[in-house]
């Protein structure tokens, strides 16, 4: 097999099984604690510890992968020791409801950043080319498509004593896969040249309008997404429908990511406000739903959005942000729109439910994207006086 071909074969698969391993736990797990009698407040709460520690996760393992100049040698032990917690939980939640508070935390100090060092791994491994990376990372959508859709028909049939199974083998053979995969060499740094640090982060432009607009997409959409069972029963569904919502939305997404080498023709501004633009019509379908088909339809909005999202942060990132910070720069992206936003959002996001209804959320979350959408905007028509890159 042509040694290209092979790499790609080989990511591909690792990142199907890994998104299918996140889904088949981190995708159910707020469906099994409402099962277990945990109220919508409470449920807020937990998942916005949960976001916190996966922020501080990023800057943790995004950070000792820098250190270690080697994605590999982090992503193994970390992986299974989230296999351990995760399992644990599961058993330990049907005890008593408040070991969730516990270890669900710890679960988000691990899960998110490794999706991240995967990702990071790839664009090592195909030498940032944004066109076989996105081909090979449209598989991991691909993967947790398949099983949030496959899953959810089991878990719904059969019952969610599944998800510790499933976790489990998935997390076996993913192991067994990264041991046989190759890890490229860390380019060189020159002795001479000072370390940076995450403060230096701050002083690189391109990547604090990115970092800006990032968080409050993520505060406006962190509510649906993290809640989403939570809105579907409120309009009648349940959660088989939860597996054919995700599947749809993250097939789509699949697609876009599939194409992103394609669409760098466009000017990663422009890609931007349509991210902006997308997750602001996901927000509004589900305000205005009736009925789970028009979630379905924000589902694929929003991974629209994401799937355009995800290959331009990722090359904004490597483009302006030097090499010695990429792992914490990458991780500390994915937290700014995923766990910091989502820590601040679901705070207050469970009592409006309770206190308002589910959609609420989601017509607060449109009043919120109006100050990304302008930022995208002024941004789009900035001209900055040169190109920075890279030290």
């Amino acid at each position: 097999m042509d040694r290209s071909l092979g790499k790609f074969v080989n990511f591909g698969i690792l990142g199907f099984l890994y998104w299918a391993f996140f889904a088949s736990f981190i995708g159910f797990i707020t469906t099994y604690f409402k099962n277990c009698g945990m109220s919508n407040s409470m449920l807020s709460l937990v998942v916005a510890a949960y976001m916190f520690c996966a922020f501080l996760g990023a800057f943790f393992w995004g950070g000792l992968a820098d250190k270690r100049q080697s994605n590999k040698k982090v992503f193994i032990p970390e992986l299974s020791i989230l296999t351990v917690l995760c399992i644990a939980e599961f058993f330990l939640v049907k005890v008593n409801i408040w070991f969730a508070a516990i270890l669900h935390p710890l679960i988000g100090f691990m899960a998110p950043p490794l999706g991240t060092n995967l990702d990071a791994w790839m664009l090592r491994a195909f030498d940032y080319d944004a066109g076989n990376f996105g081909r090979a990372r449209s598989l991991g959508s691909v993967g947790y498509a398949v099983s949030m859709l496959l899953l959810g028909q089991v878990y719904n049939l059969i019952g969610f004593h599944m998800i510790p199974f499933m976790t489990g083998i998935l997390a076996v053979i993913i192991v067994v896969l990264a041991l046989r995969t190759e890890e490229k060499p860390y380019a060189a740094v020159k002795k001479e040249a000072p370390k940076g640090n995450t403060k230096d982060l701050l002083k690189i432009r391109p990547y604090v309008i990115l970092i800006i607009i990032l968080f409050l997409t993520g505060v406006s959409t962190s509510p649906v997404n993290s809640l989403k069972i939570v809105i579907l029963e409120s309009v009648g569904g349940d959660v088989s429908i939860l597996g054919i919502d995700s599947f749809i939305g993250v097939m789509v997404q699949a697609v876009f990511i599939f194409i992103s080498g394609s669409l760098r023709r466009l000017p990663s501004k422009l890609r931007m406000l349509s991210v902006a633009v997308f997750a602001t019509l996901m927000l509004v379908c589900v305000w205005l739903a009736a009925n789970p088909a028009m979630i379905i339809i924000g589902t694929v909005m929003m991974n629209v959005s994401y799937g355009l999202l995800l290959p331009t942060m990722r090359e904004i990132t490597e483009k302006n942000v030097p090499a010695e910070l990429k792992n914490t720069a990458h991780s500390l992206t994915d937290a700014m729109f995923g766990s910091f936003a989502g820590v601040f959002a679901l705070l207050y996001s469970g009592v409006l439910m309770d206190a308002f209804g589910a959609q609420f959320v989601a017509f607060l979350g449109v009043l919120i994207m109006i100050v990304p959408l302008l930022l995208c905007v002024i941004d789009l028509f900035h001209k900055p006086a040169a190109d920075q890159k890279p030290q």
